[in-house]
């Protein structure tokens, strides 16, 4: 059983020594909640135990982050120090320098001040930060020889330009000439032709044939056949023979048109297209070389 008396005893309850433990208890959670507070603002701070245990761990971490934020604070200050430092230095610098520069040009003479400001020239058309007299000739034939490669490069690459504008005369020169000339236009009546002369084609050799076989029954009946007879049978063999052979020509040229007028017109115009559509590829090889 709990011994209420010695708990509450006037001596445990009026010491000195425990109101002072209280009292610093209360303000070391006063300091962890301000600090907690300002950690998770503008959010509220999640609920916890609160025990000695804790306490004691949050004041070691409180501890710890302002020991950081004063490390932090001092490195920054100490950056700031050391800026306006070098900036003070390099500010005094200048201002020692310029008055040599302005005491030494000011005794230059026409000569050293003309050579002096070709060097400056050259040295900033070179972009170079040395004035040694080595390097700059070394840049300087370095700029020659990319002078001379890009002159090279130009004058082929004007070359190929010229090339390429006589070959695009040419071909719309030919262009214009497939589609002015009547030769390679395509007769109205074509799809009929063509019919007519695959079936007459068919019929000549039909009766090309039958004129072979009748040769050929012939010889067994030499008697009743005269050489005038004969050499008449020839040049009309030989004549229908030449005839087929002018037919399949005429033929062979319309070979892989469609039989129709207007698919072989139409065919003719895809060929047109494809020449435009090259066109348009070697001005874009072109656009892209120059």
């Amino acid at each position: 059983m709990t011994d209420f008396e010695s708990i509450w005893s006037p001596a445990k309850v009026f010491s000195p020594t425990a109101a002072k433990q209280a009292s610093l208890q209360q303000k070391d959670w006063a300091y962890v909640d301000n600090f907690l507070a300002s950690r998770f603002a503008p959010k509220p701070v999640p609920k916890y135990e609160r025990n000695p245990d804790t306490l004691k761990a949050l004041l070691a971490l409180a501890a710890a982050n302002e020991a950081a934020d004063e490390e932090k604070d001092l490195e920054r200050r100490v950056k700031e120090k050391t800026l306006a430092e070098l900036q003070k230095r390099e500010q005094e610098s200048i201002t020692r320098t310029e008055p040599l520069l302005t005491a030494v040009e000011e005794h230059l003479t026409d000569d050293g001040r003309r050579c002096l400001n070709s060097v400056a020239l050259l040295g900033v058309a070179l972009a170079s930060n040395s004035t040694d007299a080595p390097r700059l000739s070394a840049h300087l034939i370095e700029l020659s020889k990319q002078e001379f490669s890009v002159r090279q490069q130009t004058a082929r690459i004007d070359a190929l330009h010229a090339r390429l504008q006589s070959d695009l005369s040419a071909l719309r020169e030919t262009l214009r000439h497939l589609n002015t000339n009547e030769v390679h236009k395509l007769p109205p009546d074509l799809a009929a032709r063509v019919t007519e002369w695959a079936r007459g084609s068919r019929h000549l050799k039909n009766k090309a044939e039958n004129y072979r076989e009748e040769l050929e029954n012939a010889k067994g009946i030499k008697e009743s056949l005269t050489v005038p007879a004969l050499v008449a049978m020839e040049t009309e063999i030989l004549q229908l023979k030449e005839h087929v052979l002018d037919l399949e020509a005429q033929a062979r040229g319309y070979q892989g048109l469609p039989p129709e007028k207007d698919l072989a017109r139409l065919e003719v115009e895809r060929v047109q297209e494809e020449l435009r559509e090259l066109e348009k590829v070697r001005e874009g090889m072109y656009d892209g070389m120059t």
